[in-house]
């Protein structure tokens, strides 16, 4: 068979096989309430990767990512050392406890890091790193699936631009020309190079 076949049926099958893929979509739950600027912030972080529940609702199964708002100087602290000093804290630990993902939109300190003296500045990034250590990290924006260029000659450069923000897909004019380096650029870092603006 020849090469273009194989890809083809390749591709279809691929395509069948995650239509029929009906598993449910994982849960991200929110530690707070629902309000539209929190909705936002961690629809932009996940992306629609997940299903949301904010406190207080439920998806009928388990979160897989426990997510807070960003985490107060007193909170990451106060988590930083154990201590679980009101009921949300308690919440957090007892997460961590079980092994659980939290992860948080931000930690407030880094607002005053130009501000801050230095030895109060380090102790925060310690406790960051403490609290990386028991499993609690930022949760960083979800990588955009395609990147869009409008120039009409395509270059490694451009390939390698678009991997460094996670793309996996390069969109270009119809008329554009790719190179062969920017071709070979785009097989070694298992991008897809499409021409349909």
């Amino acid at each position: 068979m020849p090469v273009e076949l194989n890809t083809l049926i390749t591709a279809v099958v691929r395509a069948v096989l995650d239509q029929l893929d009906t598993r449910p979509a994982s849960v991200a739950q929110v530690l707070a309430p629902r309000d539209e600027a929190l909705a936002r912030q961690v629809e932009k972080r996940l992306g629609s990767a997940m299903q949301v529940c904010f406190q207080g609702q439920s998806a009928g199964q388990e979160p897989v990512l426990y997510i807070l708002p960003e985490l107060s100087c007193p909170d990451m602290a106060d988590l930083a050392l154990g201590r679980g000093s009101s009921l949300a804290q308690r919440e957090v630990l007892d997460l961590l406890l079980q092994g659980k993902q939290v992860r948080t939109l931000g930690f407030a300190y880094r607002a005053h890091a130009a501000t801050a003296p230095d030895a109060l500045l380090r102790l925060y990034e310690e406790y960051e790193a403490r609290l990386a250590a028991f499993g609690l990290t930022e949760l960083v924006e979800a990588a955009p699936e395609a990147s869009r260029t409008r120039d009409c000659l395509i270059t490694a450069n451009h390939v390698a631009e678009a991997a460094a923000t996670g793309a996996r897909t390069l969109r270009a004019p119809q008329g554009a020309v790719v190179t062969p380096l920017a071709q070979d650029a785009a097989v070694e870092r298992n991008m897809t190079i499409l021409k349909d603006l």
